[in-house]
């Protein structure tokens, strides 16, 4: 397995992996199209997750705005591939991009659409209960810590 920044030309794979729960109620042509429009999409660096040079899952990064402080990072859209789910390829994701961002970064935030004991196994916490934002640090406290504004 392979995690590595994704190219241009595999966005719209990488938008579908996510279709079937951030496009409801939305045809896929304009499921598409708002992704590609998305300034918040265009803002961040997209990953992927590639076994045999097949796209298996996603995730953006975010190393700025969205009021991130100096040293943090924003993590979204975590996706995985419909054939590939529940294989552990999303955890792989999540730890392989953890350990190369606290390479540089004291600290990692992750919006969680789904339950939270998920991100929990792999080393986040919620940020005071707050509810859909976790995070991951090498800081002692967090105090001085505020929550990003991309949930």
């Amino acid at each position: 397995m392979l995690l590595r920044k994704a190219k241009p030309c595999e966005l719209d794979i990488i938008y579908i992996m996510g279709f079937d729960a951030w496009g409801i109620g939305t045809s896929l042509e304009d499921y598409l199209h708002q992704c590609r429009a998305s300034s918040k999409y265009q803002s961040g660096t997209w990953y992927v997750l590639t076994e045999k040079d097949q796209l298996i899952a996603s995730v953006i990064v975010y190393c700025s705005g969205f009021a991130l402080q100096e040293g943090c990072v924003g993590i979204g859209s975590v996706a995985t591939q419909p054939s590939q789910r529940r294989k552990g390829y999303g955890a792989k994701l999540i730890q392989l991009l953890a350990l190369e961002l606290l390479k540089t970064h004291h600290t990692l935030f992750l919006h969680s659409d789904i339950h939270p004991t998920y991100y929990q196994r792999l080393g986040f916490w919620p940020f005071r209960k707050s509810g859909s934002c976790m995070y991951m640090t090498h800081l002692q406290s967090d105090n001085r810590l505020t929550q990003p504004n991309y949930f």
